[in-house]
């Protein structure tokens, strides 16, 4: 049962949990009551300006529950999940570091949840039918990635960190994949890519890039950094896709020595008190639109579903 458990942890419980979390250690400036938001995360600070101010500016803390995901972010965390089943000892649940009793299917289950999964449209319907047949071969390559990195037990799974970003008034916060006392891994798996439809109307799906600077490495980069930062253990970025994996560590990527995640420091700290300023100026008025370039060429983070990009559009007074 406790995989079923974990696996359905519902969003705003998880929410509930942080908010305790950052009450504990923080004082929150007064404009936050504006927002609903009381910290900053890596997965924020790598949305480009225009995304982030509408889900975090304009949406509701409800409206964002409620953002459709997607059958590629889903069929990523069933990865995780499953992966947590198998191979981790404790889980971090609100604030509180449960053993994880081993499951010995705990694919089978990842694969009875994965159906669960209500696609958005037809094309994500799509998608996600590709993303099935591909699930297993997946998760096999996490399983060679993982022995690979060889954590020691006990591992830890979705530990939050934090930490205080220079001259910012909210806390960081993310959580960590997995982790033993001297390293952590951060998971990306790369499901196959829709490309453009053939001459008879089919569609075809190609395998995803894997190796050094591929596309999203940027933005990894800066997880990576934080969560190194939070802790100091050793990173490891593991990628994977249908056919192979890549294991980036200090190591063998240079990206990923000290001297270059400390870079991060900065990167983050900027944005965040940019976000900051625009929070404390507007107060919860929908000017800030003339303070926020928003992007809409963006290549994946308008990519909500539904007509989000075109409410926002008229949010900028784009028709």
């Amino acid at each position: 049962m406790y995989l079923i458990r974990f696996m359905n942890i519902q969003k705003q419980e998880r929410d509930q949990e942080l908010t305790q979390f950052i009450e504990s250690i923080v004082k929150i400036p007064d404009w936050v009551k504006y927002y609903g938001l009381n910290h900053h995360s890596p997965s924020q600070l790598n949305k480009i300006d225009g995304a982030w101010s509408y889900e975090y500016l304009f949406l509701t803390q409800e409206q964002r529950r409620n953002l459709p995901g997607n059958s590629k972010m889903f069929a990523g965390i069933q990865v995780g999940n499953a992966a947590q089943a198998d191979y981790g000892t404790y889980a971090w649940e609100r604030n509180k570091k449960i053993e994880i009793k081993r499951q010995k299917k705990a694919v089978e289950r990842m694969l009875q949840y994965f159906n669960s999964y209500l696609p958005v449209d037809d094309r994500d319907r799509e998608q996600h039918e590709i993303n099935k047949q591909g699930l297993a071969l997946i998760y096999d390559q996490f399983r060679m990635a993982f022995k690979m990195v060889g954590l020691k037990e006990p591992i830890e799974c979705e530990r939050t960190v934090t930490f205080e970003l220079p001259g910012c008034q909210l806390p960081c916060i993310g959580r960590i994949d997995f982790e033993d006392a001297n390293n952590f891994i951060e998971l990306k798996t790369k499901w196959k890519k829709r490309g453009k439809p053939k001459n008879d109307g089919t569609t075809s799906y190609s395998l995803q890039n894997i190796s050094y600077g591929y596309l999203g490495w940027r933005e990894h980069l800066l997880q990576i950094a934080f969560y190194w930062l939070a802790t100091k253990k050793k990173p490891h970025l593991v990628v994977i896709n249908e056919n192979k994996f890549n294991v980036f560590t200090p190591d063998n990527c240079e990206d990923l020595k000290p001297k270059n995640l400390e870079k991060f420091l900065n990167v983050m700290a900027t944005v965040a008190k940019r976000r900051e300023r625009l929070m404390e100026r507007h107060a919860g008025k929908n000017t800030f639109t003339l303070d926020v370039e928003p992007t809409f060429n963006h290549p994946y983070f308008w990519n909500y579903g539904g007509n989000h990009k075109q409410e926002a559009m008229k949010l900028w007074g784009i028709k």
